[in-house]
């Protein structure tokens, strides 16, 4: 009778299947049967398609392998992930994030939110600039939506123990030779696999560094074979090498060379592979990630063309349930303490206390994600890895860092806006100088108005640091006319020590030292000269997901301060207070309704004219009491006391593309009297049509007092700085 049947099954597969099919293929009793998913980047969604058909004919996968993009998807159903899982996943995530890699501004130190104004920024190590980097992304991304994937298989570090055994193809960069990685840890081996040249930094794995696997072997059959697999199924995303008229840029050129290699290897592996199932991907590339339904439904389509000849291959057992098989992890984790493995800069103290990890604790993949991405939002870091062992009932987070060693940076920027105008930033930063936890930045910006701005600070987190601030610049106030009729010299330097609150907040306090001399624009020489000794307290915080474009998160900055301390001469003292607030209010995706608030209070007799606060312009940089408003020029008005709220609404109208209506109200009054304080003095409205490019903002305002015969066009380019 198994004769009869192996019989019937060969005459039915001569019949039906085409030149994707082995010549005198037939199926074995019993056999066993391989999946070989091979590399290509965003094509690799095509596998998923191919898995939702096997899943749904109940076809026994006994072994995976699998390439870059093979290696991801094929890692996840060897883990327990069905076709279907798989897919959700897929749609949900976006690529194009993880590939580039960026901080989470919301989890960056206090410092550098402070200094994120660079459109250029080179490392200088051993006396040499690196102009390039080694590629776009460290793969930090990857790993925390990896290590959420795998996270109940995290404990198998032999891939033959998984609920289908599994085994993914790395090339080791120094010898150029191909490695089976079938053991170790899951995750560091399927990013290994597909750090592809340029787009990923290489990994390390035991002291060897490792690129993608299609450099070797993009499409894994023979490894099958050689474990004995009798029937092995293919997916092949190769297209054939690009004509002339594709090749049109560099990165055309490298790509075709570099597939001479992968196609030839492809042909070779086609004698392994007993069903080759090749999806139509024309038009598709390796970056076609929002083509996501598109290539899914290509695999999908196609598998289908191999239904009956699919249909005969054996099937898994009904009752076998295909789920990720650690019974003693769960979605929340005791962690007992904290093992630091390949650390020589920071000790564990300072990366528990920038993680604010307590320890014991309970923790989810999803909060040492985002505990792990705060400390490498400290810039310390190229890359973390990290497991939760069990030893002894005790369970253990354990980081694999790669700390970031370059201690001496070359930084650039440009802006304009019709403050400062045009101005040419330029930084050179200094990481670790009498301190290891301190950084030292200095800005000198050149062009219209020249400017310099010095930072150094000592982060301890929690425990309270040590920062020292200095700058200086010329200011021109200006009049409705838009004439300047007054300027100013004012350097400032700080000293002040500052400690974080509730995660999010900076608290300190510092003495601050002010000189300031002005001469009005008929002037030939400055005058009125002054130094000022003012010691403060501060309170701070800065969630915005951006700083031009921000489409959630708070922006406080509350001050209070003892103006002219060393002043004799004064009676009583004078006490000013601060704040500066920016609310964001996600309607929608596309809509977001700012509320800001300011406010300046002075409670004393005697007031300095530079302590005056000043409205008009629109600016981002901290100016000490001259504040934004649209519709007037800078510093216009002023008094001793000001309440202003400004009312924005912002459009995302297509991609990076924002459009914003602004609706602003002040009081400037002298007096604290309660109906001075309930009344409006100014207001204005405003447009503005932005788009947020990778060299930072391009904005175009045209605003208008409503008040004042004030009308005002402005151009804003860059950062601000």
């Amino acid at each position: 009778m198994k004769k009869i049947l192996v019989l019937f099954s060969a005459l039915f597969i001569n019949f039906y299947l085409n030149a994707q099919v082995k010549e005198g293929f037939t199926v074995p009793q019993n056999p066993k049967i391989g999946l070989s998913l091979s590399g290509g980047g965003a094509k690799g969604f095509a596998h998923i398609g191919v898995l939702k058909v096997l899943d749904s004919l109940g076809v026994k996968v006994d072994y995976i392998s699998g390439t870059s993009m093979g290696a991801i998807v094929g890692g996840l159903y060897a883990s327990g992930y069905t076709g279907k899982e798989i897919e959700k996943i897929v749609m949900e995530t976006d690529f194009y994030t993880i590939i580039a890699n960026e901080k989470t501004r919301k989890e960056t130190t206090f410092f550098d939110k402070s200094v994120d104004k660079y459109i250029l920024n080179i490392p200088v190590k051993n006396g040499k600039i690196n102009v390039l980097p080694k590629a776009i992304s460290t793969g930090q991304k990857n790993i925390y939506l990896l290590k959420e994937l795998f996270k109940n298989v995290s404990t198998i570090d032999d891939f033959s123990k998984l609920p289908i055994p599994f085994m993914c193809i790395a090339t080791n960069l120094e010898s150029g030779k191909i490695e089976i990685f079938e053991k170790g840890d899951l995750v560091s081996s399927i990013m290994a696999s597909s750090a592809f040249p340029s787009l990923m930094d290489p990994v390390i794995i035991n002291d060897s560094l490792y690129i993608d696997g299609a450099m070797t072997v993009n499409y894994p059959s023979k490894p099958l074979k050689d474990k004995g697999i009798d029937v092995v199924i293919g997916v092949d995303l190769s297209q054939g090498l690009a004509n002339r008229q594709n090749l049109q840029s560099a990165i055309d050129i490298l790509n075709q060379v570099i597939d001479f290699g992968i196609q030839k290897e492809t042909k070779n592996q086609y004698h392994y592979t007993d069903i080759n199932i090749h999806p139509d991907l024309t038009g598709m590339s390796a970056t076609s990630y929002d083509a996501k339904a598109a290539i899914l439904d290509s695999g999908y389509v196609e598998a289908k063309k191999y239904t009956e000849t699919l249909s005969l291959l054996p099937k898994r057992k009904t009752d076998l349930l295909r789920v990720p098989l650690n019974s003693i992890y769960s979605n929340v984790y005791k962690i007992d303490s904290l093992i630091l493995e390949n650390n020589h800069i920071f000790g564990k103290n300072y990366v528990q206390g920038k993680m604010n990890l307590r320890v014991p604790s309970l923790q989810t993949y999803g909060s040492i994600n985002k505990m792990i991405d705060r400390l490498y939002a400290t810039n310390n870091y190229r890359l973390i890895n990290y497991d939760i062992t069990q030893q002894e009932d005790r369970n253990y987070l354990k980081l694999n860092v790669t700390e970031e060693d370059t201690r001496f940076f070359l930084k650039f920027g440009l802006h304009y806006d019709e403050v400062f105008k045009t101005g040419l930033l330029l930084n050179a930063t200094a990481k670790r100088l009498l301190f290891r936890n301190s950084t030292v930045s200095l800005d000198v910006v050149v062009g219209d108005k020249p400017r310099y701005y010095l930072n150094y600070f000592i982060d301890n987190g929690y425990i309270p640091g040590f920062g020292v601030y200095a700058s200086g610049m010329t200011l021109y106030l200006m009049d409705i006319d838009a004439n300047v009729y007054e300027k100013w010299n004012w350097f400032r330097n700080e000293a002040f020590i500052q400690s974080v609150w509730r995660d999010k907040y900076a608290i300190g306090g510092g003495i601050s030292h002010d000189y300031y001399e002005s001469k009005l624009i008929s002037e030939s020489n400055y005058s009125n000269a002054h130094n000022f000794i003012n010691p403060y307290v501060f309170i701070k915080t800065d969630t915005q997901d951006n700083t031009s474009f921000p489409t959630k998160g708070l922006f406080l900055y509350a001050e209070g301060k003892v103006l002219d301390l060393l002043n004799d001469e004064q009676e009583g003292r004078t006490v000013q207070l601060k704040i500066v607030s920016q609310i964001n209010f996600p309607l929608n995706s596309w809509f977001t309704y700012r509320l800001g608030l300011f406010g300046g209070v002075t409670v004393g007799e005697e007031l300095s004219p530079y302590y005056h606060y000043r409205i008009g312009g629109i600016f981002e940089q901290n100016m000490g009491n001259l504040f934004k408003f649209e519709g007037y020029e800078f510093g216009q008005l002023y008094s001793k006391n000001m309440l202003i709220a400004a009312n924005t609404f912002q459009f995302n109208f297509y991609k990076n593309y924002f459009f914003d209506a602004n609706l602003s109200i002040g009081n400037l009054f002298n007096d604290i009297k309660v109906d001075d304080i309930l009344h409006i003095t100014e207001s204005s409205a405003g447009i503005t049509a932005g788009y947020k490019s990778p060299f930072g903002q391009i904005k175009f305002n045209y605003s208008k007092s409503l008040n004042r015969n004030n009308n005002i066009f402005s151009v804003i380019l860059g950062h601000w700085f």
